[in-house]
């Protein structure tokens, strides 16, 4: 938008960085006038660069079950949740269980 229209030439003007939901400024555009300045023959654009803000990461979750079986596969103790939905890489701990006529 114009910041000044058919303005005197030598006449000050100013323009000002915005905030836009989403984005953060970056830096002035590579032709860019000046933020401030003074008008002067022709048209002078003033040009802000903005970048979207990066997305906030998604945690990684995960679960742990543990099942006691014999080595040809009957169930000893049925599935059981250690750890349901837990952030990625936290820690975890099952126990050895003794059950009559099986080492």
């Amino acid at each position: 938008s114009d910041v000044v229209k058919d303005g005197e030439i030598g006449s000050d003007y100013t323009t000002t960085e915005k905030k836009f939901d989403g984005y953060h400024f970056v830096r002035m555009g590579e032709f860019s006038a000046d933020k401030t300045g003074q008008v002067a023959e022709g048209t002078k654009h003033v040009v802000y660069v903005y970048a979207k803000n990066p997305e906030k990461p998604v945690e990684k979750k995960g679960s742990v079950d543990v099942k006691y079986i014999t080595k040809d596969g009957q169930v000893l103790e049925d599935v059981s949740s250690v750890k349901d939905n837990a952030p990625v890489g936290e820690d975890y701990t099952t126990e050895e269980k003794s059950f009559d006529g099986y080492h």
